[in-house]
């Protein structure tokens, strides 16, 4: 349990950080803060369709979760309604574009939520791996999976809290490495993400060498569900990277459709294929695997 909740804390204090700069920024320049971080004004509209639809997603996985007693897997509906808070949190900005604390809760929650929804397909491919096939078809044994991504996770955040508090400082050139270094830190995030998702493949490269179909198999739904699910989280975190790269200037970070359209729509994605296809209900043990694998 310490690995996950440092992971909720760890990034609040480079945001903390951040937003002091910006606070700065604002002060000497008479800039809002909405103007200094996002140069647009946001939808009110987009934010409250958002927020809706991730408050209803929220609503269909929390009814799986305790239907199922799947108490495993609460993290995905939990981190759902954080998400659907910063989205309703984010109408009030344009009408408080100094807030800084509002400022600061949605894009905490916009911003954390989504390392709910990695961890739940990690906790789910330790899961399935176990259950359903075989540990000998994993790389990494299949228990172990969540608790060194998180590490992993945990080891990029902190990458990231260290750039950000580098460009607390006035000066240009170490505000340009902190800058650098905050990439540096999503950037790792984002192929540490790719290996969990060549992790997953590599099962699935097994199952089809050992000649077992995954359509014939109870627990079939669960490998396209979860292939698909990690492709659309994969599109946020290439999304964020990029923003992040082209500075705060960019044109992602500058044009608030793509932050919806790359970010917002793809989490939604990933997250309500749960709600058709709740793991739980195919969690099953194998009975025929080949007997070498048994």
């Amino acid at each position: 349990m310490v690995l996950p909740t440092l992971r909720w804390f760890v990034p609040l204090f480079s945001l903390l950080a951040l937003f002091g700069t910006v606070g700065a920024a604002q002060n000497s320049n008479g800039e809002t803060i909405v103007q200094v971080v996002y140069n647009y004004n946001p939808s009110q509209v987009l934010a409250a369709v958002a927020g809706s639809l991730y408050l209803l997603c929220s609503a269909c996985l929390f009814a799986r979760t305790f239907s199922h007693r799947a108490w495993w897997g609460l993290c995905l509906p939990i981190g759902s309604i954080a998400m659907a808070i910063g989205f309703f949190i984010r109408i009030a900005l344009p009408k408080n574009p100094n807030s800084l604390i509002i400022f600061i809760l949605q894009s905490l929650l916009i911003l954390l939520s989504p390392a709910a929804f990695l961890a739940f397909n990690y906790v789910l491919y330790g899961r399935f791996v176990s259950n359903c096939v075989s540990p000998s078809y994993s790389w990494v044994p299949p228990r172990k999976v969540a608790k060194w991504f998180v590490s992993s996770d945990l080891t990029t955040f902190l990458i990231q809290m260290a750039g950000g508090g580098i460009q607390t400082s006035k000066s240009i050139s170490t505000d340009k490495l902190g800058a650098n270094i905050m990439l540096a830190g999503l950037a790792l995030q984002a192929v540490s993400f790719g290996l969990f998702i060549l992790l997953f493949l590599h099962v699935c490269w097994r199952i089809r060498a050992d000649r077992i179909s995954p359509l014939r198999e109870p627990w079939g739904p669960i490998v396209p569900a979860m292939l698909f699910s990690s492709a659309m989280f994969m599109v946020r975190c290439v999304y964020r990277t990029v923003e992040l790269a082209q500075g705060s200037g960019g044109y992602l970070m500058t044009h608030e459709l793509w932050f919806y359209i790359l970010d917002t729509l793809p989490l939604f994605i990933g997250i309500s294929v749960y709600v058709p296809f709740w793991p739980s209900k195919y969690l099953v043990t194998r009975t025929d695997l080949p007997t070498s694998k048994i």
